[in-house]
């Protein structure tokens, strides 16, 4: 990956924090975003980070100053991550408007923002790799991420769409679907032992992800070495889904 310059959103925490680490150590020039900045992190990735930008997606025009920043920064973007994402977990019969809103607005309306303005240039410039990060609840979901589950399977549509009808050479848009990844959004309720074992119980692997298990894959995807693979959506939950 020596020489891509990537973006990759929520960067700066869980599995997007792995794949940025991963990017850069397999050379490529990584943009990183978060709410929160990660002082440690651009440390860990020193030249190969080429800046930060706190963009809120949930608020209007915060996919365009992300995109904006990145461009600034790195001159283009060949990789485009879509790993930010908001899980407000409530029941479906008491959801509320305020968590439909925010998580309609990260999951699936700044993502239409950031592909239609990096996408064209991609392919402009013959060569380029989306990856969209969904979830394992897209095909098993839980009863109280009715927004969530939603808002990813229509990423997810949208990624297979654009591999289909996008029609630009060079260019890939592929879907990874972890499944229960130990990540900061997840320590609490994993923290109750019963919880945690009926998870580990439904995974044929026999224990939960890490962010890290997700990052290897990230990079195989926008290597070279798999630019014929368009439209996939692979899953890394250990079996979870099967």
């Amino acid at each position: 990956m020596r020489g891509r310059k990537a973006l990759v959103t929520g960067s700066t925490r869980g599995i997007g924090r792995a794949i940025a680490v991963a990017f850069a150590d397999a050379g490529a020039t990584v943009f990183l975003h978060g709410l929160e900045r990660d002082g440690a992190l651009e440390a860990e990735l020193g030249v190969l980070c080429a800046g930060f930008d706190a963009a809120d997606l949930a608020q209007a025009g915060g996919a365009d100053r992300l995109h904006d920043a990145a461009v600034a920064a790195m001159g283009r973007v060949d990789i485009l991550v879509l790993c930010a994402s908001a899980e407000i977990r409530e029941m479906w019969d008491r959801i509320t408007p305020q968590a439909e809103a925010a998580q309609l607005a990260v999951n699936f309306s700044a993502s239409v923002r950031l592909l239609t303005r990096l996408v064209p240039t991609m392919a402009a410039r013959g060569w380029g790799r989306v990856v969209a990060i969904g979830s394992v609840q897209e095909t098993h979901p839980n009863g109280d991420c009715l927004v969530y589950v939603a808002t990813k399977a229509a990423q997810t549509a949208m990624m297979r769409t654009l591999a289909r009808h996008a029609s630009a050479a060079g260019v890939t848009f592929n879907t990874i679907k972890p499944g229960a990844i130990e990540t900061d959004r997840n320590t609490a309720r994993l923290a109750d032992p019963a919880f945690r074992a009926n998870v580990v119980a439904r995974i044929p692997a026999g224990r939960l992800g890490a962010p890290e298990d997700c990052a290897g894959i990230a990079v195989a995807l926008c290597s070279d070495s798999c630019g014929y693979v368009n439209g996939a959506e692979i899953p890394v939950d250990g079996g979870m889904a099967l």
